[in-house]
């Protein structure tokens, strides 16, 4: 079955189905919304042209989250329906929910044998091996993708997430004014030394893990600064419980708290009209308001245009001052990106910063820094 077929037949799906859960669903129909999705992709996996191997670990997969998502409705959101603020809010996380299994499908499982070409005379001697190693490693990569998602997901951090959500909106502003006149100070007087900042972070904190099921990545955020001390960073985050999630200013040492975490600074060049042009920008998105695109994540969509996550901030940025140096939607462009499609090194590495434990035991932590 084509992919373009799958989504064609998924789309008017899900949409009847959250609608009916969120303006008339109750605990019974939102289990029978799980059950129906989870038959939904046994059957087109069953009829997929995918290995046995394949087939047996999706089924297992779709499996694991509709149990998973009966679980939450039992214990998240069933409990809630006398307090009507608190319910709403549980049943939106029941209707997000619905979308994890398609959302597992399409990022462990979108390629198939199907996309493999034919075999052709003289190569059927060789083909079957192809295949054979093709399957092994496709299996095992998603055998690890899998572990990898139960070890993020785990109950202390699924309770942290569900716990931090109502902060959270992806459809109207939170956040105003988070970035003080004394900031602005200090990124106009930075204009004029010829660069602006890159920040690639791997941080290692909880919304990073789990924006890495999406990235299949490690560096999962990216911030800009308009001075080399790195005392202007700025970026789009959860605000850490302190500011409101949406456009704030960042500490470097916010960045490098959790052990094996890392940043990598780059320099690109940038004149000083540029980067007025940016940080008027940002101004402007400082006054009118801002949120964190936390369903961008997933949906590559804004609903309002200061509604973005760290990367689309950043591309977004770039853009409007003609700095980006490859060509991608915003809302599709990851934090490895800037590095990674930087085909013309338009990027200058400046230094590295890593946090790691010393070698004494004494659990104490030690700083290393890498220059170019």
């Amino acid at each position: 079955m084509k992919q373009s077929t799958f989504l064609l037949l998924l789309l008017p799906i899900i949409v009847l189905a959250c609608a009916a859960l969120y303006w008339g669903g109750g605990y019974t129909s939102y289990n029978l919304v799980y059950i129906f999705c989870f038959v939904f992709l046994f059957f087109f996996a069953v009829f997929s042209s995918s290995t046995a191997w394949q087939k047996i670990i999706q089924v297992a997969i779709y499996a694991l989250i509709m149990v998973a998502q009966i679980l939450i409705n039992t214990y998240f959101i069933r409990p809630f329906e006398e307090s009507r603020l608190i319910y709403d809010l549980c049943r939106l996380l029941g209707v997000l929910i619905v979308f994890i299994p398609f959302l597992v499908q399409r990022r462990f499982f979108f390629h198939s044998i199907d996309n493999l070409a034919a075999p052709v005379v003289g190569e059927q001697s060789v083909l079957p091996y192809s295949l054979l190693f093709y399957d092994r490693d496709a299996v095992v990569s998603n055998i690890e993708r899998v572990k990898k998602a139960g070890q993020v997901l785990s109950k202390v951090r699924l309770d942290e997430i569900i716990q931090n959500l109502p902060r959270h909106s992806s459809f109207s502003y939170v956040n105003n004014g988070s970035l003080t006149d004394e900031y602005f100070q200090k990124a106009y007087g930075a204009l004029d030394n010829g660069y602006i900042y890159l920040v690639v972070a791997k941080t290692k904190t909880v919304p990073s893990e789990v924006i890495g099921l999406f990235t299949n990545k490690q560096y999962n955020h990216v911030s800009i600064s308009f001075d080399p001390e790195l005392h202007t960073v700025i970026s789009y985050t959860g605000g850490e419980k302190v500011l409101p999630p949406g456009l704030n200013p960042e500490l470097l040492e916010r960045l490098t708290r959790n052990n094996d975490s890392a940043v990598m600074v780059y320099q690109l060049s940038a004149n000083s009209g540029q980067k007025r042009i940016v940080l008027d920008k940002i101004q402007e998105i400082n006054m009118q308001g801002s949120a964190y695109n936390l369903l961008g994540l997933a949906l590559k969509f804004s609903y309002r245009p200061n509604i973005m996550f760290c990367s689309q901030f950043v591309y977004t940025m770039l853009e409007i001052a003609g700095l980006n140096y490859f060509e991608r939607n915003a809302a599709h462009v990851k934090p490895t990106d800037f590095v990674e499609l930087d085909y013309h090194r338009k990027l200058e590495f400046v230094y590295e910063i890593t946090l790691r434990e010393t070698n004494s035991g004494s659990g104490e932590k030690a700083y290393g820094q890498k220059n170019s």
